[in-house]
């Protein structure tokens, strides 16, 4: 059986940031599957991006990170704010770790605020962040040579 996990196991972001979302996953976030509510899969999409960041090194947009990260940074960017699409749009062109980590923090946060300030969020159903995949750019180098 698959449990959703949370964004950190390890210590990488600052420890506020990272209780913010734990709590918010605990409380929105279901032991398995979609969310019922936007607010709880606009949590479980940015816990997704962050923990595969945090715990397997996947970046959007990046090597397996386009299976990984892609599809929950296009719902985020889609359900989200100007703002918070804007940015989650500029992961795809960061490939540093240092720059994709700090840019991903900034986007946690402001994710966070979105969620603490749009409390309508909690009662609106959600589509699947998963319906975001894109078959042809979700897709690895590695998968490609599986091909041959």
């Amino acid at each position: 059986m698959h449990r959703n996990r949370t964004v950190l196991e390890e210590e990488p972001m600052n420890k506020a940031l990272m209780n913010r979302v734990n709590t918010k996953f605990e409380e929105l976030v279901p032991l398995e599957g979609k969310a019922d509510t936007l607010a709880g899969e606009i949590v479980r999409a940015i816990s997704r991006i962050g923990y595969r960041f945090y715990n397997d090194g996947d970046q959007v947009g990046v090597g397996y990170g386009k299976q990984t990260c892609n599809p929950p940074a296009r719902f985020l960017a889609s359900v989200t704010s100007t703002a918070i699409g804007d940015l989650i749009r500029a992961l795809w062109q960061v490939t540093d770790e240092a720059a994709y980590e700090r840019l991903l923090e900034i986007v946690t946060e402001m994710t966070m605020d979105y969620i603490d300030t749009h409390p309508e969020l909690r009662e609106q159903p959600a589509p699947d962040m998963w319906d975001y995949r894109d078959e042809q750019e979700d897709r690895d180098d590695y998968d490609d040579e599986d091909e041959y």
